[in-house]
């Protein structure tokens, strides 16, 4: 291996165990190092913990810079286990790819980044290897294309609940779509703090910390893809969101405005005003005001 195909390798696996390190911590203090809500999507369908994935792939960087700091890395069984290293992170990255775009359908920024690193860490180190784990991880893709996957599972609303807040006999039953990071939603959830005679499910669009509502029974089960469905079902792409059931339907409010007036109006104890009148049959209730929302593709102030 030439010194500048080695100096390459050195910065490029040293580039990924940094970026997955820096996503360990965001992880541990509860937060994540990406640029769009859609990690959390692609994260819901693994079965996996994000802390064991990315400490994974810090391994993976870090035994790739170890070897190449060998005199021969590419050689005798340095290059054997380097091979197979890097073919079989070509392989993942391609079964993380197809997540993505037949199953997800929305793509994660950090994990883009980590597949461009692992892309020029093959071709840097050799193009055998890199054209041999091209292949198998395109072969990967072709397969994820062609099957057809079932849906798993009823799957509603009451899958992607966290948690549920009522009373004894509630007035109305409603679900609250959120963000953790969004200081829109976080307006909302102050606002229900105290007693309501609603029934709110909390739908939050990615795992949460427990501590982000105190004193509520989390559900363990709880699946953070299914509430980013649901919107995109509605042809939102912001939270907070208002999703209530009605005699006819659901009612849908966007908006900290249009939902703290909704909880004001007919959520608090010994209130019971219909805030917006019922929606006809088969149609859905879009509150007008598009303000104090944040997106699900960048990140909100």
């Amino acid at each position: 291996m030439k010194s500048m195909q080695r100096i390459l390798l050195r910065l490029l696996s040293l580039s990924g165990f940094t970026l997955t390190i820096v996503q360990i911590i965001f992880h541990l203090r509860g937060q994540k190092l990406c640029f769009n809500d859609s990690c959390s999507l692609v994260e819901g369908y693994l079965n996996l913990d994000p802390l064991a994935v990315n400490t994974a792939g810090a391994l993976f960087f870090l035994t790739i810079f170890v070897f190449s700091l060998f005199p021969r890395p590419g050689k005798g069984y340095t290059g054997l286990l380097l091979d197979l290293l890097i073919t079989c992170g070509l392989v993942a990255e391609g079964l993380l790819v197809s997540i993505q775009i037949f199953i997800a359908h929305a793509f994660c920024s950090y994990c883009l980044i980590i597949c461009t690193i692992i892309l020029l860490t093959g071709l840097v180190y050799k193009l055998r290897i890199f054209g041999a784990g091209l292949i198998l991880a395109l072969v990967v893709i072709a397969f994820f294309s062609v099957i057809k996957l079932p849906f798993a599972g009823n799957v509603s609303l009451n899958s992607g609940t966290y948690a549920v807040k009522t009373c004894s006999s509630p007035v109305s039953t409603a679900y609250l779509i959120f963000s953790e990071n969004c200081p829109h939603c976080r307006k909302v959830l102050k606002s229900l703090h105290g007693c309501i005679s609603c029934e709110i499910h909390f739908n939050p669009v990615s795992k949460i910390d427990k501590k982000l509502l105190p004193g509520l029974l989390p559900i363990e089960d709880y699946r953070p893809e299914i509430n980013i469905m649901a919107l995109k079902l509605f042809g939102i792409n912001s939270v907070p969101v208002i999703i209530e059931r009605t005699e006819s339907g659901f009612g849908i409010i966007k908006g900290d405005r249009a939902i703290l007036k909704y909880i004001n109006e007919k959520c608090f104890c010994g209130r019971n005003k219909a805030l917006l009148p019922a929606p006809a049959v088969g149609q859905d209730l879009l509150a007008p005001a598009d303000d104090g929302v944040c997106s699900m593709e960048q990140e909100c102030r």
